[in-house]
């Protein structure tokens, strides 16, 4: 795999981009929360034109550099202690941590409320927020889903089952001889909106398998502002954090 040093405009820091040829018909830029940047091109297109294409995107880069370095230390080191925060559904959540004999989990209006037999242990408290997190991210991801089945379904497609997992890039994938939609654990972080652009995207899938002309073409019939939903989530959710 054949390496471009660029220069970020900003702060003049040169990145290495890792340019990777495949079989494809368009080009994919990827930059990445270790601070990894991929740029993936069909086959054909010259090491020229990628360089140009990098130069032109190195703002774009480098804001996206930025976002996972402010980003990527803090969720490494994410503790739950009471005031601190977290978004659901677009919304901020204030944690508030107590000590109880038996370990729960709840929500009241725009405060989630985690009790745990020792607030102290950390690895406890965070075991029991992420089980509740989970569950609550089956039940709103189900919940899309089934509201965004009935579009798939005159074409003949089972509805798809629902798993969700921490991914570190993507927001969704989909698994079609598998019949199985994933999504990110973080995408509950996102506001409805931008949830049910990921949900149905992965289900268009099911009748298109790749992102052509027919696939956008469907995805706008249903969805003209999924531009608009798509740079928003990734403007104000980092996936896997």
């Amino acid at each position: 795999m054949r390496t471009i040093i660029i220069t970020l405009p900003v702060s003049g820091r040169k990145v290495p981009v890792e340019l990777e040829r495949k079989k494809m018909k368009t080009c994919r830029l990827k930059v990445y929360l270790e601070q990894r940047v991929r740029l993936s091109i069909p086959t054909r297109v010259s090491t020229k034109w990628a360089e140009a294409f990098l130069r032109e995107k190195s703002g774009w880069i480098e804001a996206k550099l930025e976002l996972f370095q402010k980003t990527a230390g803090a969720a490494a080191n994410r503790e739950i202690v009471d005031g601190s925060s977290i978004r659901l559904l677009g919304e901020d959540m204030t944690l508030a941590v107590s000590e109880r004999e038996k370990d729960s989990v709840h929500q009241e209006e725009n405060r989630i409320l985690i009790c745990a037999r020792d607030t102290d242990d950390q690895e406890r408290v965070k075991a029991v927020f992420e089980t509740w997190w989970r569950g609550q991210a089956k039940t709103i991801l189900e919940g899309r889903v089934d509201h965004w089945y009935p579009v798939i379904e005159p074409y003949g497609i089972e509805r798809p089952r629902v798993a969700v997992r921490k991914m570190r890039t993507l927001w969704g994938s989909c698994s079609v001889h598998r019949n199985v939609v994933t999504f990110n654990l973080s995408l509950i972080q996102a506001r409805i909106s931008c949830v049910d652009y990921v949900v149905l995207h992965e289900l268009a899938h099911f009748l298109y398998p790749n992102h052509g002309k027919g696939f956008y073409d469907f995805l706008s019939s249903y969805m003209p502002d999924w531009k608009e939903r798509k740079s928003r989530l990734n403007q104000e959710v980092v996936p896997g954090l």
